[in-house]
């Protein structure tokens, strides 16, 4: 029922810019068009196989039923992708993006000079998930848990700043005492997986629960790795049935915790999609109002539920507001959040 209610509310939001004549207009541009589903991140992995499985059903949901092809747009940590949206797609309403949520606070939390982008002014379609992440090592490893972790050095990997599997292993570092050495430069969790079953690394943090069970279940259910701590807002109900601690277990330091509280809010719209700035207000109307009934579509629900992939939408408006209160948070906090990303 909540989420048909926001559905409810993203459909009156459309009503408001999209009045009889100019939802035909909207009708007639998607009419026999191509669109394009960007994807910041490489074939493989929970961000990947959940934009597609956006993209598969929300043509469905589209005035004129376009088609709609998914292109892989990987690199420096998902900046790629967002600056590509910003500044080279057209602002037409034809290109989404299925963006790393962490690239969308980079400018205020990361470091500002890499990103070339604004992220106020862009659209925002909606998430189609939050998610708890976790970091893990493999059962070779000898730092077998966080506590052992505070005092004993595991050697991690990570894509580059605005990724997860990068921004996690550095807070985990500098908010919650972790001592862990980074090597940076592995795209994707499907490449990490796999360094960590030929040992090549101990860990990587940044996994959501979900993608886990989805793309590589057989590191628990076979016993291949040890989940040591979750990170999120609220306790995840199976990680915590397992016994693995949540992360504010570590941090005793009230600024430390209200850096790490910013970035846990990030993850409640952790599969967000945008579109380019400049797109004509009934068209982005129309795009939050299909993404919304694409949420609530029973086949895409199963879809999801057959992949093992979470569910659990917000509208585009309220994503916004999300982010937007994140760029309002009090200075300090914010550059104590920088501070733990960059260093």
């Amino acid at each position: 029922m909540k989420y048909k209610a926001m559905a409810a509310l993203a459909a009156v939001a459309a009503a408001t810019f999209a009045g009889p004549a100019s939802a035909g207009a909207v009708t007639d541009f998607y009419k026999g068009r191509t669109t394009t589903m960007l994807v910041a991140t490489p074939v493989g992995g929970g961000f990947n196989a959940h934009a597609r499985a956006v993209a598969k059903h929300m043509v469905n949901h589209m005035p004129g039923k376009p088609s709609m092809i998914v292109q892989n747009m990987p690199g420096s940590g998902g900046r790629k992708a967002v600056a590509y949206l910003y500044n080279v797609a057209p602002r037409e309403g034809a290109t989404i993006l299925g963006a790393q949520p962490g690239t969308l606070v980079e400018p205020v939390l990361g470091q500002k000079s890499n990103a070339k982008y604004d992220a106020l002014e862009f659209g925002y379609v909606g998430s189609a998930s939050g998610f708890t992440t976790l970091c893990l090592v493999g059962g070779h490893s000898k730092v077998d848990t966080f506590a052992k972790m505070q005092t004993q050095q595991a050697v991690f990997g990570g894509d580059n700043l605005g990724s997860t599997t990068h921004d996690h292993v550095q807070l985990m570092r500098n908010l919650a005492g972790a001592n862990i050495k980074l090597v940076k430069g592995y795209r994707g969790t499907k490449n990490l997986v796999l360094a960590v079953e030929q040992k090549e690394l101990d860990g990587f943090c940044g996994y959501a629960w979900a993608s886990l069970m989805s793309q590589a279940p057989h590191l628990v259910t076979d016993n291949k790795v040890n989940v040591v701590v979750q990170f999120g807002l609220e306790p995840h109900e199976e990680m915590t049935r397992r016994g693995i601690p949540q992360v504010w277990d570590f941090i005793k330091d009230p600024k430390k915790k209200a850096a790490m509280e910013l970035f846990a809010n990030v993850q409640v719209f952790g599969r967000p999609y945008i579109a380019p700035p400049g797109v004509p207000e009934e068209r982005l109307a129309a795009l939050q109002t299909a993404f919304m009934d694409t949420m609530n579509d029973p086949a895409f629900r199963k879809e999801l539920e057959k992949s093992r992939l979470a569910w659990s939408p917000t509208p585009g408006p309220r994503v916004e507001q999300l982010v937007r209160a994140i760029y309002d948070a009090p200075k300090d906090v914010q550059e104590m959040a920088r501070w733990a990303l960059t260093n």
